[in-house]
């Protein structure tokens, strides 16, 4: 039965892999410390205009994509909510400045902090092709509830505890959630230690990558 569990936990990571290599969409991933890239997808860095081993073992700052002091907003907002979604900011693409939306999501690899990052170029903005739109990272980088909703029914959630969880997901602290259910604070928080058991996370910052099986 272990052997069995390990091969399909092996399937399913091999699955992820080829899905985030072939999305068309500009993905990486970086270490949360130092914003080293860990792995960048074909279209993230055809969108870099470099090569992919120019990349990976780089830092993002190394490689001009961004300021220290826009990293540090950035890591900040990530530390705040436990992820970054649609942040403005202006980037360095050979030597040219590009307007581009970011979002970041944290996630851990055994001891290692991650963070999983999406890209989209405002000044050149297109809307996504079909194929771009049925992508399962462009899905939760725009936080899709139609995907959403189906991922979290993959789990005896009660209706309530799915509402929440939604409302977690787009960002919502708990006593906005409070407030916009009419429910105290307390009965969040409740509801909130129950959704993380049955899921199996331990925080509201694993939600995502949860979600999107990168953990």
């Amino acid at each position: 039965m272990k052997n069995r569990t390990k091969t399909e936990k092996s399937s399913l990571e091999r699955m992820v892999y080829e899905a985030f290599m072939k999305s068309p969409i500009p993905l990486a991933i970086t270490t949360a410390k130092n914003g080293v890239y860990v792995e960048v997808n074909e279209a993230g860095a055809k969108y870099m205009r470099l090569k992919r081993e120019d990349v990976i073992g780089r830092k993002s700052t190394e490689l001009g994509m961004m300021t220290k002091e826009q990293r540090q907003l950035f890591i900040n907002e990530i530390r705040e909510e436990g992820f970054a979604r649609n942040i403005p900011i202006k980037i360095k693409i050979n030597e040219q400045a590009v307007s581009v939306l970011l979002a970041a999501y944290h996630f851990k690899r055994g001891r290692e902090d991650l963070l999983f990052c999406v890209m989209y170029s405002i000044g050149t903005y297109k809307p996504p092709t079909k194929n771009a739109q049925n992508d399962l990272f462009h899905k939760i980088a725009l936080l899709d509830k139609k995907y959403i909703k189906s991922k979290l029914k993959q789990y005896p959630l009660t209706s309530r505890q799915q509402e929440i969880a939604m409302l977690s997901v787009a960002g919502r602290a708990n006593r906005d959630i409070a407030k916009e259910l009419c429910i105290s604070e307390y009965t969040v928080k409740d509801h909130m230690k129950e959704i993380f058991h049955i899921i199996g996370i331990h925080n509201r910052s694993e939600l995502i990558p949860k979600l999107l099986n990168l953990s």
